[in-house]
């Protein structure tokens, strides 16, 4: 009995829990939408000059956020960085604004001063609230936000001591402040030499794009000359070939006048053969005419008159011997200068058939050389092909790795040749927030990093190369920084205090296994 008495109370207090949690959050939400609305109101009263509504504005924030339970909001940081932009400029208190800007990095670390309120005593105490323990805090509340009391006419009442004490004081949040100054300048100037840095590195990558473009205008340039040596040697060729149809011409018209030459010749030689054919029938009548003046003599004492007419015939023979001599010594004369000239045509075909033979041996050398130079040209833009391609594969990497145990992973060689390109492969770990990944990296000689932004590949790498001319020395050291939405760096490989190593080796000798901090 006395078991059930006592369960009662707790079931009841479940009950009341489960009832009452619905209008809680929606009690919660209002206080969410009514914190932003004050958050606004505040952050307009401050432009407009009116710090006293300002300050009127948070306090009545800061009771809303205790009675909804949203101390610890996300926009609470935003009203704890006002209020502590309020103490600051114009209560001049600055140790309150240390403590809510403190509050408000411990609610969301990546709150920043608004640009209109960065005054110089504001972003000192800023730098300050980073190196302060957000458990030394505690619940701020509206008594924390009231204004200091006046310091005015304090040290007259006082004895010498406290207001000795007093003024140690001072001297110490004065050095406090200059010490917050200082680091907020130094953060200043390492931020703008980031800046500086990432702007180097957007300048080598157009000065990049430029050479690219430069190059692909002279293979263009280069691509418009070989056509134009094909055109004027396909015109070239067709100048040998209609050279060397004249030259066929003339050889016909050669021997045509050879073949001519050949026929008179033969025509020649036929009038000879016919001349000889009428000799032969005068040397048949001589030999008759003989035998009748043999006859004759026999018969020369009883025939006078036949003696006479033998004598006279004989005459008339003799008169004619000298011209057929003559004729003869003609036609001879005539045969041989006709020889003469078959061997002086002769030579001529001789001299141009060596002249075609070598004007043959010209053009086929000239197709030879041609054929060549398109097969070296063929070789040349298939090796850049295949160069263009292994450069391609280099560049995008192999496949990401399964897990990644590091902040930010990087496959890079732990040793090099000098003079040879590098290409670099950065992958962040996932959940890091990392968006934009900055490569760094100088010889071991020089004092300031080169600085790169990786592009990311299709494999999911983000890569970049670093050019051989700038791989030189023994050392070259390497850090790498991914940075978040906020320009935060969210994730790290190596500092610049304490970079990485990639050993570059002489021309032989061991390597160093590369060190990783």
């Amino acid at each position: 009995m006395s078991t059930v008495t006592r369960t009662a109370p707790v079931v009841v207090a479940l009950l009341l829990a489960l009832l009452a949690a619905g209008p809680a959050a929606a009690d919660q939400k209002a206080g969410i939408e009514q914190l932003k609305a004050l958050n606004q109101s505040a952050q307009s009263a401050y432009s407009d000059g009116d710090f006293e509504k300002t300050k009127t504005h948070l306090q009545e924030a800061m009771t809303v956020a205790k009675d909804n339970s949203l101390t610890s909001h996300k926009v609470m940081a935003s009203i704890y960085m006002l209020f502590g932009v309020l103490k600051i400029n114009e209560h001049k208190d600055t140790d309150a604004g240390v403590k809510y800007f403190a509050k408000a990095l411990d609610i969301n670390p990546a709150v920043k001063v608004p640009p209109t309120m960065a005054t110089k005593a504001v972003k000192a105490a800023f730098a300050k609230a980073e190196d302060v323990d957000p458990s030394t805090l505690g619940d701020l509340t509206e008594a924390d936000a009231a204004p200091p009391p006046s310091t005015k006419g304090g040290k007259k009442g006082k004895a010498p001591a406290a207001a000795a004490a007093d003024d140690g004081a001072a001297e110490a949040e004065r050095q406090r402040a200059a010490a917050a100054e200082k680091k907020a300048a130094d953060a200043e100037k390492r931020e703008a030499e980031r800046v500086a840095q990432i702007e180097a590195a957007k300048e080598e990558k157009e000065k990049l794009k430029r050479e690219v473009a430069a190059a692909k205008e002279a293979e263009g340039a280069t691509k418009a000359q070989r056509d134009k040596l094909l055109a004027d040697t396909k015109a070239w060729g067709k100048q040998m070939e209609q050279e060397s149809a004249a030259k066929d011409k003339t050889i016909a018209a050669k021997d045509k006048q050879i073949a001519d030459a050949q026929a008179k010749i033969a025509q020649l030689e036929k009038d000879k053969a016919a001349k000889d054919s009428q000799l032969g029938p005068a040397s048949a009548r001589i030999k008759d005419l003989e035998r009748e003046k043999a006859e004759k003599d026999k018969q020369i004492a009883a025939l006078t008159a036949a003696e006479k007419k033998e004598r006279e015939t004989r005459v008339k023979l003799e008169a004619e011997r000298p011209e057929k001599d003559k004729q003869i010594a003609d036609a001879k004369g005539r045969i041989a200068q006709l020889e003469k000239d078959k061997a002086e045509r002769d030579k001529q075909i001789a001299a141009l058939t060596v002249s075609e033979k070598k004007e043959r041996d010209t053009r086929e050398r000239l197709e030879k050389t041609m054929s060549d130079v398109a097969a070296r040209e063929r070789e040349r833009r298939n090796k850049e092909i295949e160069d263009h391609k292994e450069r391609e594969k280099l560049v995008e990497g192999g496949e990401l790795p399964g897990h990644i145990r590091e902040a930010i992973h990087c496959d890079l060689p732990d040793e090099v040749p000098p003079g040879e390109d590098i290409y670099v492969h950065c992958v962040p770990q996932p959940g890091t927030g990392a968006k934009v990944i900055a490569f760094y990296y100088r010889s071991g000689g020089m004092a300031l990093y080169n600085a790169t932004i990786l592009e990311r590949s299709r494999k999911g790498w983000y890569v970049t190369t670093i050019p051989g001319a700038r791989v030189s020395g023994k050392l070259l050291h390497y850090y790498v920084e991914g940075r978040n939405d906020k320009q935060a760096v969210a994730a790290s490989y190596g500092k610049a205090t304490s970079p990485n190593v990639i050993t570059i080796k002489a021309a032989a000798g061991g390597g160093k296994v590369a060190k990783r901090k």
